[in-house]
This record gives C-alpha cells, structure tokens and sequence, in this order.
C-alpha cells in the first residue's frame, strides 16, 4: 500500500509519499505549485514509485481546508485515485499523541496524513464523483438560500415604504409583489404622480385578469394619505430594483441546482416523496451527503438538530423537550418545509397527523413528530435506493 499526503495551502502543496513498509519516496515532504504543472509533478512522482515498487494500490489523504483542496482533490480524483479528505482535528491529535515535542510545519504536516492514512487504513472512505456533485449542491443550495435571505430584507424595505409612500395600495392587490403591482409602482414611484396618470397607461400596465381596474388605483391615488417626496420614490425604485435582481438570480440558481440534483441517482429518489420539490430535495440530499456515514436514523435526526434535548436529574425527567437545533439548519429547515405540507397530500402521512392530533397535540406538535417520520422515511429510501411508493 503507497500512502499520499498532502498539505494544502492557497499558493501550493507539500507532498509526502511512502509506503506501508516504510519506504519513502525521495526520501523527504516535496513542494508543488497550486497549477496544472504542479499536479502533474506529483502525478509523475506517484507513478515513478508505483513502478519502482511495483505497488498499484494508492490512498491519497488531503486535510479538508475550504476550497483551496477542491481543485487538486477533482484532479487526483479524475486521474483515478482513491482520495479522501481528512479532518485537520484529527490529524492534529495523531500529531500530539505521537511525540511530546512541539513541531509543526507544513512537511511534517504532510508525513503526518501519510501516517493517519497507515493507522485508519480500516476506516478509508474515498471521495468520490458523486460526493463531488453533492458538495456542488451544497454551495448552490446555500448560496441560493443567502439570495432568498437578501431578497427578504428588501422585501421588508419596499413594505415600509409603501407604508409611508401609498398605504392604500396594498388594499388593491392580492400581492403588492405580483408584476403589474411593481410596473404600477415603478412608472409613477409615488400617489402624486400616479393621481395624475392616464386611465390607459394603466391598464397595460395591469394584468388583464387583474381584479382591480385602473381608474380605482388612480381614485385610491387621489385620496391616499402617503408622501409623495421625490427621495422616497427614488429609494422605491432603487428597492424594486434589488427585488427584481435577486429574483432573477434565485432562477438562475434554480436551473443550476436542478441540473446538478439530476445528475446523481438520489435527485429522482428524494423528489419521489410527496412534497419533495427541486430546492427542498437538493438541500437535503447535499446536507446529508453520504447516506452510509449514518447507522440508524436517530443519528440522521440529530444531524438534522430534530432530535430531542434530554432534560433529566435525579428522579426529575421532562416530558416536554423541544429539539436541540444543534445539526445542519439547512436541513432542518428543508425537512421542515416538506413536512408541513406533506401530510395533506400523502394518506400515511395525513393518518399519521390525524392520529396526533386525536391525541390532543397541537398542530405545531404534530407536525415535529411529522418530520421525525419523514426523516426515517428519507433515510430507509437513501438507504435502499429506493423511490417512494405512496400508499393507495
């Protein structure tokens, strides 16, 4: 067996080679570049010990330092190498544990991996292609779910100042962020100015199955209380603006995360539950990432921060626990999203509700005992590989 080490850094990569007999290659830790010129080097200097040795079975270990190991960990991967990413923590206490002396640095960082490698050699779990498309999912789900998070707080902004500018206008529309109610918005920034708008305008400007009629706007614009100064409708259409923006972008990444959740055999999996939807089933297939890393699925449910905090001492135990929101928050919440709706359109799920609340839970309750079985449900599903199959 040739163990690899490698300590990763932002600019480049100390590597140290070695076998499980002690034999080292180039006898010490060697530095490459972070290029494609580096990679081949260590490329080149793995295959000239494979031959040398006549040793094919290579384990590369790279310590899990942020983005600076994703492009070398993609290369090795596609050069066909079993790779793995090892969290810094524990190679930091194999270094500790095995001398009192104080030494660091990146070399011996590097020999240390190659050492962890030998001593776990039981526990190697290689990075694959399809943990590469998960940790793609989660940075295009995250990064999405922040997106969603600023257009909120600009949606917060445009309410205030509709309160201030026409508080009469959230009255006509259904939604005051449907099209025609931001065009209306747009075109005329304050009540002043849309009091003075030509019935015609306004009806393009409207949705033609739109409830309200052009000349109840410009009524309602007459008699509204709002203000009408032009740095308020100048912050209106600036927020619009970032509305619309974000908006776009949240699209954008839709597509984006759609076409990475289908490339992997757990997209068509998580979106067969009931309730399952594009976002939804990629953050929770991402935040799990590799089902088998989890025995039973109260370890999931932890994970998920879902399981109940124990509140115990002496004789006293409580019946009352809330969950201890300790695990992933992304996943929660996905897992959260889906079960609120999933027990109105799936019947073991709504019988399973509907027993809940014959014994006197509140919906709330129900519906956290709803995530705990949908939890189970996804693990025994990721587990099997298997779609689900909705009780007729």
């Amino acid at each position: 067996m040739i163990y690899v080490g490698i300590d990763v850094a932002s600019q480049k990569h100390d590597c140290f080679i070695m076998r499980d007999t002690g034999e080292v290659f180039s006898k010490k830790a060697f530095t490459i570049k972070n290029d494609i010129e580096g990679y081949k080097k260590l490329h080149n200097s793995i295959s000239q010990f494979v031959e040398s040795t006549k040793d094919s079975n290579v384990r590369i270990g790279l310590e899990s330092t942020g983005h600076y190991s994703k492009n070398i960990l993609l290369y090795l991967i596609k050069q066909g190498y079993q790779t793995t990413l090892i969290n810094p923590i524990l190679t930091n206490m194999d270094r500790k544990a095995s001398s009192v002396r104080k030494t660091k640095n990146d070399k011996i960082d590097a020999e240390s991996i190659c050492k962890f490698l030998d001593k776990n050699r039981l526990d190697f779990k290689p990075y694959t292609l399809l943990s590469y498309h998960i940790d793609a999912l989660k940075s295009l789900t995250r990064q999405r779910f922040s997106l969603v998070k600023q257009q909120t707080a600009q949606k917060l902004i445009f309410q205030r100042l509709i309160n201030v500018i026409f508080p009469e206008f959230s009255g006509l529309f259904s939604s005051v962020y449907v099209e025609s109610a931001l065009n209306i918005l747009y075109a005329y920034l304050t009540p002043k100015k849309l009091a003075r708008a030509h019935v015609s305008s306004i009806d393009k400007l409207l949705h033609h199955r739109s409830s309200v009629t052009a000349l109840k706007i410009i009524e309602t614009a007459k008699n509204s209380i709002g203000q009408s100064e032009e740095y308020l409708g100048f912050e209106l259409k600036h927020t619009i603006d970032m509305i619309r923006f974000y908006e776009s972008q949240v699209e954008i990444y839709n597509k984006q995360i759609q076409h990475e959740l289908f490339q992997i055999e757990y997209g068509k999996i998580i979106t067969s539950i009931p309730g399952v939807g594009i976002i939804t089933g990629a953050m929770i297939i991402s935040e799990i990432g590799d089902i088998n890393n989890f025995q039973t699925p109260h370890q999931l449910l932890a994970f998920a921060g879902l399981d109940p905090i124990v509140n115990q001492s002496g004789e006293f135990e409580s019946s009352h626990n809330k969950p201890s929101k300790r695990g992933s928050k992304y996943l929660r919440w996905a897992i959260h999203q889906v079960s609120s709706g999933i027990w109105k359109w799936d019947k073991t799920f709504k019988e399973y509700y509907d027993k809940k609340i014959k014994e006197g839970k509140h919906h709330y309750v129900a519906i956290g005992h709803i995530d705990k079985k949908l939890v189970r449900v996804i693990f025994s599903l990721l587990k099997n590989k298997k779609s689900f199959i909705p009780q007729k």
